[in-house]
């Protein structure tokens, strides 16, 4: 008899939390409605304030949070041509190493690791990145490696010291990204099965990707005129910044040799980006003929510029970033990395993107700035039209198509780019960063930057 008004006795017990659970529920959900009369229905800052309620995150302050302490970069260079053709992945990756520690005060041996996003990777990827570590004046103590994720590779290597952050490895890293394109180039894709033309899909990953541009645009109807009127607004946006000097503290000025065609040689000093074209018009870039296919509409003015870079942002863990003083720029609150088809890789923002953004909990409304990869301008369109993104919150200083795509450089460039736009703008606000990646991929990033 015992056992059995026990069990009575817990089966009520039972059926009174429940009913307290479902009382709680209706509670939640009414206030919810009665917040929602607060403000206008579709407002953001509405939206924002449930998701922060509800999740404690966004708009929040934790000590494991993962921070932007800094971040710089490079003048962006043409390749072949421009004001960094004559110098190397290694310099160019020294100059902005050293400028992030420099900048903030912090010895080298604080750092728990170094990554370096590389795509045309030379003497196998690491020597290039340690050279630049000793020639830094950073110890043997501090472990350094590169990361190749293609045009990602700079936002990828964020990716890994956050997550060398986040299981504890370290507390501090720096993630850089480089990329020499005037001395090294794409060239043949290696040792490869000889099955490579018995899976389509295997194969749709040489597609050269000028042709995938043209896909998408063809598949999805983006046409000439409009990755043209594209094109020009990214240029005229770069300018914009530049004369406004908007660049002017993400930049770092780097000293090197540059030798003229007649083969003599000269120091300069490099601290604007030569790929801005401020002159362009749509006259202009509409008798440019097409570069991959006769028929097509993805041309030298509508694409992304061959280029040389670096940069490199500082991040780290909340609680050792106030223990040593430093400031917080950013705050990483959601990443992303998705598959698509190869043959169609540019879509790869457009699926990346809501995936960082149901991580963090927010909406394209939430997002004061978008900085997407301008791979081509066929591809930044799609994903800019199939999102709903408006176009003035899209790249506000330009992008690939004037400033130049340094592979393995431009996720990190991206980042601060993006960061130093949203201090400027003077409150507490989110930014995406994302890019497409060759054989079919998309990455993206949600950062917070807390306001001033």
């Amino acid at each position: 008899m015992c056992y059995v008004t026990a069990e009575r006795a817990e089966c009520v017990q039972l059926c009174v939390l429940s009913h307290l659970i479902a009382i709680l529920v209706v509670v939640m959900h009414r206030i919810k409605i009665l917040s929602g009369h607060l403000r206008p229905p579709g407002s953001s800052e509405h939206r924002r304030d449930l998701w922060r309620s509800e999740c404690g995150c966004a708009g929040s302050s934790s000590p494991d949070d993962v921070v932007v302490v800094h971040g710089r970069r490079t003048a962006v260079g043409k390749a072949k041509r421009g004001a960094f053709k004559d110098t190397t992945p290694d310099e160019l990756l020294s100059a902005v190493m050293t400028a992030v520690l420099t900048d903030v005060g912090l010895s080298p041996d604080k750092l728990g690791d170094v990554c370096v996003g590389n795509v045309l990777q030379p003497g196998a990827g690491a020597l290039m990145a340690r050279v630049a570590h000793f020639l830094s004046g950073f110890p043997e103590t501090v472990p350094v490696y590169t990361v190749n994720r293609q045009c990602s590779s700079g936002l990828q290597a964020l990716f890994n010291i956050a997550g060398a952050i986040r299981s504890r490895s370290i507390d501090l890293g720096l993630a850089c990204g480089v990329e020499s394109m005037s001395l090294r180039s794409i060239g043949e894709p290696g040792d490869l099965s000889s099955r490579l033309t018995d899976n389509d899909k295997a194969r749709d990953c040489i597609i050269p990707m000028g042709i995938t541009s043209e896909n998408v645009a063809e598949k999805f109807g983006i046409s000439r005129e409009q990755q043209d009127a594209f094109a020009l607004s990214s240029q005229q946006k770069a300018a914009r910044a530049q004369d406004t000097g908007a660049f002017q503290r993400e930049i770092v000025p780097v000293s090197t040799r540059f030798v003229d065609a007649d083969g003599s040689e000269r120091q300069v000093t490099v601290d604007r980006d030569d790929g801005v074209r401020a002159g362009t018009t749509l006259a202009g870039l509409g008798k440019l003929r097409p570069a991959f296919k006769p028929d097509g509409s993805t041309t030298a003015g509508n694409s992304s510029q061959v280029s040389d870079g670096a940069a490199a942002v500082l991040i780290g863990r909340r609680s050792a970033v106030e223990v040593l003083g430093l400031p917080v720029l950013g705050v990483l609150r959601a990443s992303a990395v998705v598959g698509v088809p190869p043959d169609l890789m540019g879509i790869g923002p457009a699926v990346a993107i809501p995936a960082a953004l149901e991580q963090a909990g927010l909406t394209v409304a939430d997002i004061d700035v978008f900085e997407i990869n301008e791979a081509f301008a066929s591809q930044a369109l799609y994903c800019v039209e199939k999102l709903g993104i408006p176009l003035e919150k899209v790249n506000p200083n330009g992008g690939a198509i004037a400033l130049g795509h340094p592979l393995g450089c431009t996720g990190a460039r991206q980042v601060v780019t993006l960061l130093n736009e949203l201090r400027r703008r003077g409150r507490r606000a989110y930014g995406v960063v994302s890019m497409c990646i060759g054989t079919g991929m998309g990455a993206a990033a949600v950062f917070e930057y807390p306001g001033p």
